[in-house]
């Protein structure tokens, strides 16, 4: 686990494959949050000091609230939505699943035209507004958008 001491020298590759630390108190968490950013930083370690303190902290504040293995799912998510600025369904998807014959099939990697049928009704709201909107797209994106508007509700 990466501790204080692990993070203050770490190289990019060892940071990349340390766990965050899972802090208990406010202090152990500042003691780590401050090895991590104090250190010297090139491109690539700078990317693991910022993802292991939002972890850290993630898993204080779920360790203080004793929240559930849902709630933390839920919450990681919401982290990503944020962070990414999602405004619209989304999803991850684990490729390694794809080693897996049983994990191939439609429930688990669905086609495009499978994603655009089940979000049909989201896509056509946020078609027709674009469209309202009148922002000068390219024809091609205009008429994709107005296929989309065509689908609501079939």
């Amino acid at each position: 686990m990466g501790t204080v001491e692990e993070v203050s020298n770490a190289s990019e590759k060892e940071l990349r494959d340390q766990e965050a630390l899972h802090p208990k108190s406010s202090e152990e968490l500042t003691a780590y949050i401050l090895a991590l950013t104090a250190r010297e930083h090139d491109y690539g370690t700078c990317v693991y000091a910022m993802s292991m303190a939002a972890t850290a902290a993630f898993n204080y504040v779920a360790h203080k609230l004793g929240v559930t293995g849902f709630q933390a799912s839920c919450a990681d998510l919401d982290i990503l939505r944020r962070t990414r600025r999602l405004k619209g369904p989304y999803a991850l998807q684990d490729y390694a699943n794809l080693l897996y014959p049983q994990y191939c099939d439609d429930e688990h990697f669905l086609s495009a035209d499978q994603l655009l049928h089940e979000h049909r009704e989201w896509l056509a709201e946020e078609a027709q507004k674009l469209l309202n909107e009148g922002n000068g797209a390219c024809g091609p994106v205009t008429e994709h958008w107005k296929r989309l508007v065509a689908t609501r509700g079939g």
